[in-house]
């Protein structure tokens, strides 16, 4: 008989340490390419909003990361200095410019998710299609709620 309590414990655990073992990869990804973490951080998350067909703002990016306007600014100066993001403006609201990666971006980004992909592909590899429906129902309900719970933070740091 599974305890369910232990299955759920040694689940919180194992995210857990899936996302401490991911900081500290991109950490040295950003160090070995000479970039802020912030950066790695901020372009992984334009492309993902791009590739889900929802580019950001870079007022969404500053709410992803918890950054502010000025600092946001920042990032993504340095980020399309470096060639790796364009601003574009919106094609039915000129007034709101997307954030988009360039092909030196891409390049960037497959060279920091490659290897890890690999290995993912080989754990992958050993689930039936069922099984891994499920993983990815439970880590999007997981995401979901910690991007939930990440927001609620930021709001308690904005002044009343």
């Amino acid at each position: 008989m599974v305890d369910v309590r232990n299955t759920r414990a040694e689940l919180v655990r194992l995210a857990q340490l899936m996302v401490m073992d991911g900081a500290r990869i991109s950490a040295a990804f950003a160090a070995e390419h000479g970039l802020h973490q912030t950066d790695v951080d901020a372009l992984v998350r334009v492309m993902i909003a791009e590739e889900r067909g929802t580019p950001l703002t870079p007022g969404a990016l500053a709410s992803n990361l918890g950054l502010t306007s000025g600092a946001i600014t920042f990032v993504v100066d340095r980020l399309e200095r470096a060639g790796h993001v364009t601003r574009v403006r919106d094609d039915v609201d000129r007034r709101k410019v997307l954030l988009h990666h360039s092909p030196t971006g891409r390049t960037l980004a497959e060279k920091f998710f490659a290897p890890s992909g690999r290995h993912t592909d080989e754990a992958m590899d050993q689930f039936t299609d069922h099984e891994l429906e499920t993983v990815r129902r439970y880590l999007d309900v997981t995401t979901a709620g910690m991007a939930t719970y990440r927001q609620s933070l930021s709001a308690r740091d904005r002044p009343a």
